[in-house]
């Protein structure tokens, strides 16, 4: 990947020092420390160029879909699946269907609400090879599950993605909970 961040040439930077003034009195004796204050603006149009690795590529993807794809709430009508979609393969997107329409078809009772708050805690390459267009990891999980007005229960849970490099980006082929 290849990420170029530039500045407009409009930015302003301004470097202020403040004035502090400190006076004490002992007896008849008045010490007084002055700082004094001076503005500078600095106008920047910088350029910053960011390569990413295929592995950072892959680690990056694969958290940010697991924490995206592992939280939902009852609430939110599948908006996780929606949001995660530009990190599927086609095929994914027709596993994603699948979940949808079957979380549609089970229903869940209207007055209980279920939410899942999925944090990733680390990210395991566990098959991939320099150069390869393909790759496997497994993401560690720390999962907030709360049912209506229940105390929050926490678990720890694994994910094993694999990944597919379509057009240079990494995609998430597939996905389950292990």
């Amino acid at each position: 990947w290849l990420v170029v961040a530039r500045a407009p040439a409009d930015d302003t930077i301004t470097d202020v020092t403040n004035t502090n003034q400190v006076t004490a009195d002992t007896n008849t004796t008045t010490t007084t420390t002055t700082t004094d204050s001076t503005t500078t603006d600095t106008t920047l149009a910088t350029t910053v160029v960011v390569q990413q690795n295929d592995q950072q590529a892959i680690t990056s993807s694969s958290r940010s879909f697991t924490e995206r794809f592992g939280s939902h709430s009852s609430d939110t009508n599948f908006e996780n699946i929606e949001l995660s979609r530009y990190l599927m393969t086609d095929a994914m997107s027709e596993q994603a269907d699948k979940l949808i329409t079957q979380g549609q078809n089970t229903g869940q009772d209207a007055n209980t609400f279920l939410s899942v708050e999925s944090t990733v805690t680390g990210v395991t390459l566990t098959d991939y090879s320099d150069g390869a267009t393909g790759a496997t990891v497994e993401v560690a999980v720390r999962q907030k599950k709360t049912v209506g007005q229940q105390a929050a229960t926490y678990s720890n849970e694994t994910a094993r993605l694999t990944l597919k490099k379509v057009g240079g980006s990494w995609k998430v082929d597939s996905f389950r909970w292990l």
